[in-house]
């Protein structure tokens, strides 16, 4: 188990992958479900126990399916931030046509059903405690543990820079779109950019196409970020970093996760 200070007294602990003492399979209550796209929704579950977790980790549901001889596992990030309540999580499911869970997560949930979790896990993990300003980048799904470091900022009165840069098919398939634009409204360090790929008219988005070298170098304007995060599919997280790295960003402080 890793733990990070916090302003004042508060701690926030959660396990990453090297724990000594696996976490273990345990039921969370559908408490509420958001819908957060036409694909896509909140689980908001409340979990029995927590150890608490870290902005950006991610936690297993688990799952029977019908013709398999075992049950069906997948990894889903947590979005909300682990404070005030570290016990109530919420994963942000995205729907994959023929997938064997996440239409069932996505179509066939009803609050007060109960699924089985494990977690946390991971080390793509933010908290803020060196200070330094950080770029968000993030696509379709991708966003959601970048949602977490988002809320835990505010949650706990950072000032710290944030620039999120977020790509989406239409803006309407932009996760989390109208609580980032009341987060901005309400913190100046936060700054969110969309980019919608399928919708050229879109008025609220500020790009049309992918993200790519040039949009990164418009966004930044000569600033270079000390540290980068990013998460998405494996081809855009795979470019991006190349592209921060042509912009200047240390490769050493650009942190990444590859969504399928």
């Amino acid at each position: 188990m890793s733990s990070s200070s916090l302003a004042g007294s508060l701690v926030v602990t959660g396990r990453s992958a090297s724990a000594k003492t696996p976490p273990r399979w345990q039921a969370a209550e559908v408490i509420e479900i958001l819908e957060e796209a036409p694909d896509a929704v909140t689980l908001r579950l409340r979990l029995d126990e927590t150890d608490g977790f870290l902005p950006g980790q991610y936690y297993n549901v688990r799952l029977g399916v019908l013709g398999e001889s075992r049950a069906v596992q997948r990894a889903y990030s947590v979005g909300s931030s682990p404070l005030p309540d570290p016990s109530v999580i919420d994963l942000g499911v995205r729907e994959v046509p023929g997938g064997f869970i996440s239409p069932r997560l996505v179509r066939d949930l009803g609050v007060g059903q109960h699924l089985e979790v494990r977690g946390p896990y991971g080390r793509f993990t933010w908290t803020g405690d060196d200070g330094d300003p950080v770029l968000l980048v993030g696509a379709g799904s991708g966003l959601v543990p970048l949602m977490a470091m988002i809320r835990y900022s505010a949650a706990v009165g950072r000032d710290v820079p944030m620039c999120l840069v977020c790509s989406a098919s239409t803006y309407d398939h932009a996760l989390y779109r109208d609580d980032l634009a009341r987060l901005s409204d309400e913190h100046r360090w936060l700054r969110v950019v969309h980019s919608v790929t399928r919708d050229p008219g879109e008025p609220r988005a500020a790009y049309h196409r992918r993200i790519d070298r040039d949009l990164l170098a418009a966004v930044l304007d000569g600033e270079v970020p000390p540290q980068a995060y990013l998460c998405g599919p494996p081809a855009m997280v795979e470019a991006t970093v190349v592209a921060l790295t042509d912009l200047g960003v240390d490769p050493s402080r650009v942190r990444s996760e590859k969504y399928d």
